[in-house]
């Protein structure tokens, strides 16, 4: 049932049921009793977002767009932009995008409808294949958007990000000074630039400061749970030497990957793990371990995504000025003595 049908049931214009939601005094009260009969009858609920609009209340919404809010580095943030949008009197629209790109399609696209002030936005797999021209369509609106994490390659919107390559590359060296044998890597999908700039990292750490020739294997994963325990068995059912080092390259995969060590630590003398950023239970699970991590700064980089976002949604001159891109990097956390 839809504001039309109404108005077609109550012999009356769309204006007219528009004003009865509105509560128009100037309506008729005969008509203003059918027509909420009717309502009442077929269970109508009018959109509030769309009443607000009509009234002319302008909200200070702005969408954020997640690619999987299940995973930490992704739930901190949120929690640090809606905590801080809460101060700021803003409402957000959460849209979990579980990182397939017809839902950030069809979430941008919504956003535009709901009139949103700006959008931060965490995509997810880059599709070279597809058409990002929807962001084009948001750009004509002059609703500002702020890359938070990962980029899209061809937009050349506001961005904050994680020093990827950087933190990896030194994460990496580090690793190399014990003079393993060989390093295994949990990728992510190299889809995703946060990823692929982990993956670059590691790889040119590896060929820029291997005195000890380590040979490497790279498995990729998808950054969830499931590929770290998964691909985790598959490296250490295989694994033949007692020592094993591993760096998994971000912190959920690692629970996975921790996991289904349990089933397999008493095959081996020696584990060494790097991990790219921790968390509280990751601090637990290590405490008996040798390992190499960073304390990545998720909190404040969706700290000034938000700032740069409020700064351009309450200055609109500032829409045309030179893009911010802003890379944080983090400092090593070294476990190996």
């Amino acid at each position: 049932m839809n504001i039309k049908e109404i108005a077609k049931l109550a012999n009356v214009s769309v204006a007219t049921v528009s004003r009865v939601i509105n509560k128009d005094s100037k309506v008729k009260s005969a008509t203003k009793e059918k027509v909420e009969s009717i309502m009442k009858q077929f269970k109508y609920t009018p959109n509030s977002h769309a009443i607000r609009l009509s009234k002319g209340v302008k909200d200070k919404t702005i969408g954020l767009i997640v690619p999987d809010v299940g995973n930490i580095l992704f739930s901190e943030m949120v929690e640090t932009i809606c905590s801080r949008a809460e101060k700021e009197n803003i409402t957000i629209l959460l849209c979990n995008t579980n990182g397939d790109y017809e839902k950030e399609k069809k979430f941008i696209k919504l956003l535009m409808e709901y009139r949103v002030k700006g959008v931060i936005y965490i995509s997810g797999k880059y599709v070279s294949q597809k058409n990002y021209s929807f962001l084009n369509e948001i750009r004509k609106q002059n609703i500002p958007i702020v890359f938070l994490d990962r980029k899209i390659e061809g937009f050349d919107f506001d961005g904050v990000f994680l020093d990827n390559y950087e933190i990896s590359y030194n994460l990496t060296k580090t690793l190399l000074k014990i003079k393993t044998k060989k390093i295994y890597f949990i990728s992510g999908a190299l889809e995703i630039s946060s990823a692929y700039d982990r993956f670059l990292g590691f790889k040119n750490a590896i060929e820029q400061n291997n005195n000890f020739e380590t040979t490497y294997e790279i498995k990729y994963g998808d950054f969830k749970f499931n590929s770290g325990y998964e691909l985790g068995e598959e490296i250490l059912k295989n694994h033949k030497d007692e020592e094993l080092t591993i760096y998994v390259a971000n912190n959920t995969m690692a629970l996975g990957f921790f996991k289904i060590l349990k089933k397999y630590s008493k095959n081996f003398k020696k584990v060494i793990i790097g991990i790219f950023g921790t968390s509280e239970i990751l601090d637990l699970l290590l405490e008996d371990q040798k390992y190499v991590t960073c304390k990545v700064q998720n909190k404040e980089i969706a700290e000034k995504s938000f700032e740069i976002l409020l700064k351009k949604i309450e200055n609109p001159d500032l829409q045309n000025e030179n893009k911010k891109y802003i890379l944080y990097n983090s400092a090593i956390i070294n476990k190996l003595d």
